[in-house]
């Protein structure tokens, strides 16, 4: 089974960051690497420049929610096709995943050619992200919104001689939740409050009654 919900985005977004080169006078052109977060300095390297990928917000896209049934043989894309066995479910919950992409480089030149690329990859319109359903058999074309851009230049050290130069991209993914994983949320029908149980786990102490 491949990946869903979220996950099935995150790894679609990181592949399409994986063609981004930088080149200056004294190196040819090498691949910028791209990190889910920041790298930790003890876990690996910190090669400038590099790219990073946030997910900050998950939004209900209740503007474009429909309702209703679809029908089809592989259950969204989560479920190998069985011969003459089909499938009807309500329609997937919509949502917009909202990601954070953060260029980090030390050389001006870099600065500004990871600028560009970022741009040309995320365009004000038309954009656009190629996402692989759950069974690797289709794929989805989401539309794809840059929702902001700031530049976030700093200076590392009193001397002026680590300057950290950061664009910082906002990105809207079109997303929407499948009905597998819609219909396995459960949902609280009550809870007992001051309630006293049995079932203790080996090791672990029951909490014992408050006392007035």
């Amino acid at each position: 089974m491949g990946n869903p919900f979220i996950v099935a985005e995150d790894l679609a977004l990181k592949t399409f960051l994986g063609n981004i080169t930088v080149s200056d006078d004294k190196s040819s052109p090498r691949t910028v690497k791209t990190w889910f977060g920041y790298p930790d300095v003890e876990i690996r390297d910190q090669a400038f420049p590099f790219i990073t990928i946030d997910l900050i917000d998950i939004m209900p896209a209740n503007e474009r929610q429909t309702y209703g049934y679809l029908v089809d043989s592989d259950y969204q894309g989560t479920i190998t096709p069985v011969s003459g066995q089909m499938y009807d479910y309500l329609i997937p919950v919509a949502y917009d995943l909202v990601y954070q992409i953060t260029s980090f480089s030390r050389h001006p030149r870099h600065d500004r050619a990871l600028m560009y690329q970022l741009l040309n990859k995320f365009p004000s319109k038309y954009g656009y992200l190629t996402v692989p359903n759950q069974l690797g058999t289709e794929n989805s074309i989401r539309s794809m919104f840059l929702d902001g851009f700031v530049k976030r230049d700093t200076v590392e050290s009193e001397t002026g001689n680590r300057r950290l130069l950061r664009n910082v991209l906002t990105v809207r993914v079109v997303s929407q939740m499948s009905p597998q994983t819609a219909t396995a949320i459960k949902t609280v029908a009550y809870v007992d409050i001051n309630t006293t149980t049995s079932s203790i786990p080996s090791g672990l102490l029951a909490v014992p009654p408050s006392v007035n």
